[in-house]
């Protein structure tokens, strides 16, 4: 008798946990689209509202074969009107000195934004003015969180670039200390 009820009452318990283990596996499949879909909008807020970060993986040197770059060392970033910029460069130079790297700091001038809704991409051309000079950024970057881009200047070859786009960080506000002490 123990035997007859103890195998359904075990089958039963297996097949819930069965079912259970399912239901949160979906569940755990909606999630990671719920958050790929607040990555999308967190990333569209952070272009529309000119406060992101462009990290650079590779670069394109005109006639020649793509070049992996540190992401870390090689970024854009674009924080309302300022803009900061430290890139790997592999091109000709049209100046005095030969040129290795662009890394300066800068004001944005012009920002012309056009965006895809179908294709979730924004165009963008920056004007990025530091002292006399001028350089000129054409982005194009998608909610994806992948982008490409070039950058222009009078004394340098346009370079192509491409990389991943993220919200700039904002600052954590920190707290006062009191002065008591212990």
């Amino acid at each position: 008798m123990l035997k007859t009820v103890f195998v359904p009452v075990v089958l039963a318990g297996l097949l819930t946990a069965c079912t259970a283990t399912k239901e949160v596996s979906s569940t755990d499949k909606l999630s990671s689209a719920e958050k790929k879909a607040a990555e999308q909008m967190a990333i569209k807020k952070a272009i529309e509202s000119r406060k992101y970060v462009i990290r650079a993986d590779k670069i394109q040197p005109s006639g020649g074969l793509p070049v992996d770059l540190v992401p870390r060392h090689n970024f854009i970033i674009i924080n309302g009107e300022l803009a900061s910029v430290s890139l790997a460069y592999l091109g000709r130079s049209f100046g005095v000195r030969q040129i290795t790297g662009i890394n300066f700091n800068g004001r944005t001038g012009k920002y012309q934004m056009k965006s895809n809704e179908a294709k979730g991409t924004y165009d963008i051309y920056v004007e990025v003015l530091r002292d006399n000079d001028k350089f000129d950024l054409y982005l194009t970057l998608g909610t994806e969180g992948y982008c490409s881009f070039s950058i222009n200047n009078s004394y340098i070859e346009t370079m192509r670039y491409s990389g991943t786009i993220e919200p700039l960080a904002e600052k954590p506000v920190r707290a006062k200390a009191t002065g008591t002490k212990m």
